[in-house]
C-alpha cells in the first residue's frame, strides 16, 4: 500500500489469502499503539506485532492505523415501524457497514406477543441470510411472561444470550413491567446471558407529542436507569442501558454501578454531535430519534463519559428513514418514524470529532468501538480484537484524509444525513473480514450471502 493520502491500488483480489502480512501500519488496540505487522493465516490472526515471517503475500501499509474491526452492537435493519419499514435491510445495511468499518453488527429479532423466542430468532436469521457482514442478535422481549423461562434457556441453545427490554412503548405492547423484568434478569443470569434495556420511564413521556425532549424528558431516563440499576444489583444480572443521552441518564448509571450493580452503558454518535436545536430547522423533524437529541451540556458530559472510560460501546442505533418516509408527517408528530442512519459513518466520526480533536484516545476508540461491545454480547475473543486466534477482521484507516461527508456519497439507503456537509478527518480506505478483503478504496467486494451468524462465544 501506498503513503496516507494515495489511492490503494486496484483489482486485488477479494478472495480470502491463505496468508498474509500488513506491515509498517500502527497497530491500534485499547492495550497497545505503535508500529508493528499483523501476520493473518486462513482468515485467522496468527501474530500481531514485529516484523513477521515469510507469507504468501506481504503489503505495505505505511502510514494507516490498523484497527479491529468495528463491532456495531446496535442496529435495525428491515425493521417494521411507524406504518413503514427501515429503508436499510439486510442487504443495503451491511454493505454500507462495511464500507465504514463495521465488520459485525448486532441487529434485533422481531418480537411481538405470543411469539415463541426461538421462532424469532429463526426467523431473523433466515431474513438475515443476505447479509455481507458477520452478525448476531438480541432477542426482543415482547409479551414475554413469566411462564416463558424455558424459550431463554432454547435461545441460549441456539447461539443468542442477548435480551432486549422496554420500560417504554406501552401503546404498541413492547413495555415490560418491572416484576416481570426481573423474573426475565433472573433466568438470564442463569444462562450467563446479558439484557439489553430501552431505558425510558413510560409514565413520564408523552407519545402523542413525538420523539422530541420536551415529550421524552431527560427525567425519563434518569428514573428508568435507576429503576434497572436497581434491579439488575438485586438479580447480578448483567445489563447494558441502550442509547443513553444525558448527563443525568450517565449520572444513574454511576450511581448503580456504586450500589454494585453489575450494569453498563452505551451511548451514540448522534448525541454526542447534535443538540435539541436542531429540530427549530425547516427539516427538524428528519432528525426525530428516540431517546431525542438534548443539549450542548449533555453532549459534554458524554464525550467526558467517553474520555473517563465511563461507558462500555459506541453504537449506532441505525434506524434509517428516507425524506419521503419522514417529510409527511413533519405535522404529526406521533406518526413520525423515529430513528437515524449512522452504521456507515460511525468510525469516522468518532475518529474525526473524538481522536482528532483530542477527546479521545486512540486506544479509547479500539475499546469502544470493538472490544467492548464484543466483550458485553459474547463475541470475545473471536471479534474485536487484534490478537492471535481472533478473526481478522481489520480496518485500515488514513488518519490524515479529510473529506466532506454527503448523504449522496454514502451507502445506506437513505437520502439523508444528520451529518450532511460536516467536514471530516479519518477515511476508510480497506477493510478485511476473516482474513479477506470486502472493501477497497470505495468499492465493496464482498458477495451477498457473505455474512455468517456468530454464535455466542462460551
Amino acid at each position: 500500500m501506498p503513503q496516507a493520502g494515495q489511492a490503494v491500488p486496484a483489482g486485488l483480489s477479494s478472495a480470502a489469502m491463505a496468508e498474509l502480512i500488513l506491515e509498517g501500519g500502527t497497530v491500534v488496540t485499547p492495550r497497545r499503539i505503535g508500529p508493528g505487522a499483523v501476520h493473518i493465516r486462513e482468515g485467522r490472526i496468527v501474530r500481531v506485532g514485529g516484523r513477521g515471517g515469510r507469507a504468501a503475500r506481504r503489503e505495505d501499509v505505511t502510514g494507516l492505523l490498523l484497527l479491529p474491526g468495528v463491532v456495531d452492537a446496535h442496529v435495525h435493519f428491515a425493521l417494521p415501524v411507524a406504518g413503514t419499514r427501515t429503508a436499510d435491510d439486510f442487504l443495503s445495511g451491511s454493505r454500507a457497514a462495511l464500507a465504514g468499518g463495521v465488520t459485525t453488527f448486532v441487529d434485533f429479532t422481531v418480537g411481538r406477543p405470543g411469539l415463541p423466542l426461538p421462532e424469532a430468532v429463526e426467523a431473523r436469521r433466515a431474513e438475515a441470510r443476505p447479509s455481507l457482514a458477520d452478525y448476531t442478535f438480541h432477542v426482543e422481549m415482547v409479551g414475554w411472561t413469566r411462564d416463558r423461562t424455558e424459550e431463554i434457556r432454547a435461545c441460549a441453545e441456539l447461539g443468542v444470550r442477548s435480551f432486549k427490554f422496554y420500560l417504554a412503548y406501552a401503546d404498541s405492547g413492547r413495555r415490560t413491567d418491572l416484576g416481570t423484568l426481573k423474573a426475565a434478569l433472573e433466568a438470564i443470569r442463569e444462562i450467563g446471558g446479558v439484557a439489553m434495556v430501552h431505558a425510558e420511564a413510560e409514565e413520564l413521556v408523552e407519545p402523542r407529542k413525538g420523539p422530541f425532549p420536551w415529550a421524552r424528558p431527560a427525567l425519563s431516563e434518569e428514573v428508568a436507569i435507576l429503576e434497572v440499576g436497581a434491579l439488575s444489583r438485586a438479580t447480578r444480572c448483567p445489563t447494558y442501558v441502550a442509547h443513553i443521552s444525558s448527563a443525568a441518564g450517565l449520572a444513574a448509571l454511576r450511581w448503580a454501578r456504586r450500589q454494585g450493580a453489575p450494569i453498563l452503558g452505551e451511548t451514540c454518535p448522534h448525541y454526542l454531535l447534535l443538540d435539541e436545536s436542531v429540530y427549530a430547522r425547516p427539516d427538524g423533524h428528519r432528525f426525530s430519534v428516540t431517546p431525542p437529541l438534548r443539549t450542548p451540556a449533555d453532549q459534554r458530559a458524554l464525550w467526558e463519559a467517553l474520555g473517563r472510560g465511563l461507558l462500555q460501546a459506541v453504537a449506532t442505533d441505525h434506524c434509517a428513514f428516507t425524506r419521503a418516509q419522514k417529510d409527511p408527517y413533519r405535522e404529526e408528530p406521533a406518526r413520525l418514524p423515529s430513528g437515524l442512519p449512522g452504521v456507515e459513518t460511525l468510525l469516522v466520526l468518532l475518529y474525526s470529532e473524538g481522536v482528532a480533536r483530542g477527546r479521545l484516545g486512540l486506544g479509547r476508540l479500539a475499546w469502544y468501538l470493538s472490544e467492548g461491545p464484543a466483550r458485553a454480547f459474547g463475541l470475545w475473543p473471536r471479534k474485536g480484537a487484534l490478537r492471535p486466534g481472533a478473526d481478522a477482521d481489520l480496518v485500515l484507516l488514513d488518519p490524515r484524509a479529510r473529506w466532506t461527508l454527503h448523504a449522496q456519497d454514502l451507502h445506506m439507503a437513505t437520502d439523508f444525513s444528520p451529518y450532511e456537509g460536516l467536514p471530516v478527518q479519518g477515511r476508510v480506505v480497506g477493510v478485511l473480514s476473516r482474513g479477506e478483503w470486502v472493501y477497497r478504496e470505495g468499492e465493496v467486494l464482498a458477495q451477498p450471502g457473505r455474512g455468517q451468524f456468530i454464535p455466542w462465544q462460551s
